[in-house]
């Protein structure tokens, strides 16, 4: 009977104190962990429904006006995501419902439920929670210095209490206490990834502060595990479009410079925001140094390099019944050609294209192909403008049938002085119903390349320099781009 009752009075109290702590509470009045508990719902529940993640730049410590002013008219703010992309991560919405309710939720009984808390810290003082509620409850009680260190303390026993760390983010970013409002924004990240929509706009705000910068790419610098989120979420977070750059630029010669993957989150940003030679500027810093000595105004025309996936190289979008590859010329091992391979049947052929930036003038593109195609129709390729429009304004000849040798190809197209600041090469297949996708065969491409040549008779064209923007010998500054006219989602 003895045993019985210690296996009710200690492991099933001890159980029920974190799934039914009312009920622990009757078998042992002061069990502590059941009054952490209920004093952590009672502070941190929410009944309503749940805020969104959009009120982030709320969060997010006010610029004074000088630095704001600092960036004025050069600044590119980004689109916010939609709260539903932003619950992408792991227990992001509970992390949300957790810090939506932070420091509001004031119909409790403060005193009994301080009175609470301290009784269950004479049996647990070490109990990280229990003194980070003392410091919520501080904090509502407008006691900032006892909830400072309330918090504090509960941090020092247990970087895991989320909600401790992420309150000393923000009251230390809001007192411009930028190390340490960086110390904090690392834990967080680093103990619980989900928190990335709150620390993240922390680091973006410090990264865009002259004085504070250094200490942000000191963190990245580290490498944390939490970098490629950050280098993610970065862009929805800043005011200058330029920041995202700076901080790449900083990483690039260190033990772990940024992943394809890092830049091309800002590339897709700035190009979706139309600042393609930012973007382009962008994509030629990291550039290898044997590739860079090839770039032209059409990059990769020969396939010796394997696609990136970066924009302004190759980017291939395979469909059903069609293979897309590069792959060893059949006449030379030594060099590589675009294969395009159509299987039998009705094909869902996507597309094979490359973003390029070239000013308003004429040029000429050409290639070789050699292979077979059999079918209504063939494939072309086209040229088109990368803005909003999509005009088309360069298309070959079809290629179809069968080509034993090496062929020529070639277009001529005129870039216009207006709304085509960059441009779309690719191969489309030119079917224009489902009875023109019944297509087989393989046909490679090489060589392909693009020139400026003289404008075509009768036709008037903006004069610009040939060729493409050089790269600079040593990072400097990138052309400002132009705010657009909408207000910015972060101070």
């Amino acid at each position: 009977m003895l045993l019985a009752w210690l296996v009710v009075s200690r492991s099933l109290v001890a159980y029920l104190a974190d799934v039914a702590p009312q009920a622990a509470l009757w078998l042992s009045p002061r069990q502590p962990e059941a009054l952490t508990n209920l004093a952590d719902r009672s502070l941190n529940s929410m009944p309503a429904p749940s805020a969104p993640l959009g009120s982030i730049a709320d969060q997010t410590p006010n610029r004074s006006n000088n630095a704001a002013s600092d960036h004025a008219g050069d600044a590119a703010p980004v689109a916010d995501q939609s709260p539903q992309q932003k619950n992408d991560l792991p227990g992001a919405r509970d992390l949300a419902d957790t810090f939506a309710i932070f420091g509001q939720n004031r119909n409790v009984d403060l005193a009994q439920l301080r009175a609470e808390v301290i009784s269950g810290l004479r049996k647990e003082p070490l109990n990280a929670r229990a003194i980070r509620i003392l410091g919520q409850i501080a904090d509502l009680n407008n006691d900032s210095a006892s909830a400072v260190k309330f918090m504090a303390a509960a941090t020092r026993l247990s970087l895991h209490d989320t909600i401790a760390v992420y309150a000393l983010m923000r009251k230390s970013a809001d007192a411009g206490d930028y190390r340490a409002a960086i110390a904090y924004a690392d834990a967080l990240l680093r103990t619980s990834p989900s928190s990335a929509y709150y620390a993240v706009p922390v680091l973006a705000h410090f990264a865009e502060d002259k004085e504070a910068l250094a200490s942000v790419e000191a963190v990245l610098d580290a490498n944390p595990p939490w970098r490629h989120i950050f280098f993610a979420i970065l862009p929805q977070s800043v005011t200058d479009a330029r920041t995202p750059l700076t901080l790449l630029l900083a990483l690039k010669n260190s033990p772990t410079p940024p992943s394809n993957e890092d830049i091309g989150h800002y590339l897709g940003l700035l190009i979706g925001h139309r600042f393609y030679d930012l973007a382009y500027y962008t994509w030629l810093q990291f550039l290898p140094l044997d590739r860079l000595r090839t770039v032209g105004l059409l990059f990769n025309g020969s396939f010796e390099f394997p696609p990136s996936g970066m924009p302004f190289d190759w980017s291939i979008q395979q469909g059903s019944g069609v293979t897309i590859d590069i792959v060893p010329r059949p006449d030379t091992s030594e060099r590589h050609a675009l294969s395009v391979e159509f299987l039998y049947g009705r094909v869902d052929y996507h597309s094979v294209a490359e973003l390029v930036v070239l000013p308003p003038g004429a040029y000429q593109f050409t290639g070789e192909y050699s292979g077979k195609i059999v079918g209504p129709r063939g494939l072309k390729w086209r040229v088109t403008c990368a803005d909003g429009s999509r005009a088309r304004i360069g298309e070959s000849a079809m290629i179809t049938g069968v080509a034993s040798g090496w062929k020529k190809t070639d277009l001529t197209f005129t870039v216009p002085p207006a709304d085509c600041r960059a441009q779309y090469v690719q191969l489309d297949l030119d079917a224009r119903m489902a009875s023109e996708q019944l297509v087989s065969g393989t046909m490679l491409f090489d060589d392909l390349s693009i020139t400026r040549v003289s404008a075509p008779p009768g036709s008037t064209v903006l004069q610009a320099s040939p060729g493409p923007p050089a790269p600079p010998a040593a990072p400097g500054p990138p052309p400002a781009p132009v705010a657009p006219n909408r207000p910015r989602t972060a101070k």
